[in-house]
């Protein structure tokens, strides 16, 4: 007995001791290591306005914020440090340009706080507001709306039809699990008013006024016109974001008609307008960042499990990989760490991440171990042109309202380095319908690889942004918003775990490691794009 008992004791022992050891290692991940090794890049924000090199503050943005490392290192207002990613080059086509990024950042009233995007646009500080960090597509701009609805009572949205390509309102929990949303084509015009989002609707009509309500609860069995839902109970803090999709020209995020008033209808008919709506709904994250939805230390962590491969990141060494669909948080990460435990009973279209209702996400992991230069490579879906600001009604017979694909850094930062839109693609897709997008870094970027030899080219990021982490990882996001009933090819028809090539087909994203820029160079200007569709086996 007496022996049973000291083994006890000392088993006990043994585990507490490595429950400290592995406390303490887990609390020594993510810290800065001085940048050592990492690549450095010349901008991490608008082009420098101040003299001083060597001054604190970024004076580029319009809200402010610390000035990075050549590495990308900055600390954040609330103690929270990163590793930003470079700043992209920019496009005539981008939401917020130096030209317009200022007029963007003061667009805001008491409900909506101003417009949110990547880092470097608005702000280097993330730990502000106005820094997206759920891995945004920097082809739209998000606002988050954050408040409290008490029982019985209502919010009440007034505002105009905006000019872009694609616009709606998202509920969301406190942990960015997407609840309710309301779309632009669904909702009614006021009397007197018409929907540009519709068909046969010219897109300059005016007016273009809406009424749209925000209340509490389920949506009944008959739903209500113009009202979406927080699935929640009265006084439950939500968050809503509305999001704006390639306006018209970049005249601004809300497409040239600001936010909306805001009213609050309360159960005994008294309604409260402005200043004191937003009082009456008040909420914790109003106006504030929110929390990231992965740690840091635990996604470091997950990558040094000994089974994981020595560069730190998720991605395989692979030739040639399909695109797989996203699902969920939890599901990404059984998927990405733990491939021998069985998580398809995980794989439940709830989404995460503040992810869009609308869209449905395609994504591959990196890594500059394995390859400098890569390829993303399919058929396009056909999407409407609205950048130019055509007035004729929208082409409701596209395939789909919107494409993108994305860089983003790991998502326990959600910083995107880089995007593309099918506006920037267009003019590059080859004679079967495809398209090419080159990803690497600038120093490794291929002297062919511009729209001139036919290819599209997106920046490959400086790693997975975390302090101490992978200066390797990458990954690239590929989104499919707001699809035509009639088009079968789209990430909503995977219905099954590796159902992607099935769903997709032709329109499959696949991406191919060239390795070095050298090989990509050998493929001539124009770029010979027929060679990439051959390395694709079906």
């Amino acid at each position: 007995m007496k022996t049973l008992l000291r083994f006890l004791l000392w088993a006990l022992a043994v585990v507490l001791l490595l429950g400290a050891a592995l406390t303490i290692w887990v609390k020594g991940l993510a810290k800065d290591d001085g940048g050592a090794g990492r690549p450095t890049y010349g901008s991490y924000s608008w082009a420098q306005t101040g003299s001083d090199p060597q001054a604190k503050s970024d004076l580029s943005t319009p809200r402010g914020g610390p000035r990075p490392r050549a590495d990308g290192y900055v600390m954040g207002s609330l103690g929270n440090d990163f590793i930003l990613p470079p700043m992209p080059p920019e496009r005539s086509t981008d939401i917020a340009r130096k030209d317009n990024v200022f007029k963007n950042a003061a667009i805001k009233n008491c409900f909506w706080p101003g417009p949110k995007l990547r880092t470097g646009y608005y702000t280097t500080d993330p730990d502000d507001y106005g820094e997206e960090n759920q891995l945004p597509d920097i082809g739209n701009t998000f606002s988050t709306a954050w408040f409290k609805i008490p029982e019985g009572a209502k919010i009440v949205m007034k505002g105009n039809f905006p000019h872009m390509r694609h616009w709606s309102y998202t509920t969301y929990t406190e942990d960015g699990v997407p609840r309710d949303v309301v779309n632009d084509i669904d909702i009614d015009p006021d009397a007197g008013s018409s929907n540009p989002f519709r068909a046969g609707v010219r897109r300059d009509v005016e007016p273009r006024r809406y009424t749209v309500s925000i209340a509490n609860g389920e949506p009944p069995a008959q739903r209500p016109p113009n009202t979406v839902y927080t699935k929640s109970a009265a006084n439950t803090a939500i968050g809503m974001h509305m999001r704006n999709y390639v306006p018209d020209r970049s005249i601004d995020w809300t497409g040239g008609v600001g936010v909306p008033d805001v009213e609050l209808h309360l159960a005994d008919g008294k309604v409260l307008k402005s200043e004191e709506a937003c009082a009456a709904t008040a909420a914790p994250l109003r106006g504030k960042q929110v929390p990231l939805t992965v740690s840091k230390r635990l996604w470091l962590a997950l990558n040094s499990l000994p089974w994981r491969p020595a560069d730190r990141t998720p991605a395989s060494n692979f030739e040639v990989a399909p695109m797989v669909k996203f699902y969920n948080r939890e599901h990404l990460l059984m998927q990405t760490f733990f491939p021998a435990i069985p998580s398809d009973f995980l794989a439940v279209e709830k989404g995460g991440f503040w992810s869009n209702l609308n869209t449905r996400y395609g994504y591959t992991y990196l890594s500059q171990a394995y390859g400098k230069v890569y390829v993303v490579h399919g058929k396009m879906p056909s999407t409407p042109h609205t950048w130019d600001g055509d007035p004729a009604p929208m082409d409701q017979n596209a395939d789909m309202r919107y494409w993108s694909l994305c860089t983003v850094t790991a998502p326990a930062v959600g910083n995107t380095v880089d995007c593309v839109t099918d506006e920037n693609v267009r003019s590059t897709i080859d004679k079967r319908g495809n398209y090419s997008v080159v990803v690497s870094r600038a120093s490794d970027r291929p002297a062919n690889a511009t729209e001139k030899c036919g290819v599209t080219w997106m920046e490959y990021g400086n790693g997975d942004g975390i302090p101490g982490g992978s200066q390797d990882f990458g990954a690239v996001l590929n989104r499919h918003t707001d699809v035509n009933p009639k088009f079968q090819n789209s990430w909503f028809n995977v219905k099954k775990l590796h159902g992607e090539q099935e769903a997709l087909g032709a329109y499959l994203p696949h991406v191919i490691n060239m390795h070095e820029k050298d090989r990509f160079e050998a493929l001539g200007c124009p770029v010979d794009t027929s060679k990439f569709t051959a390395m694709i086996k079906p």
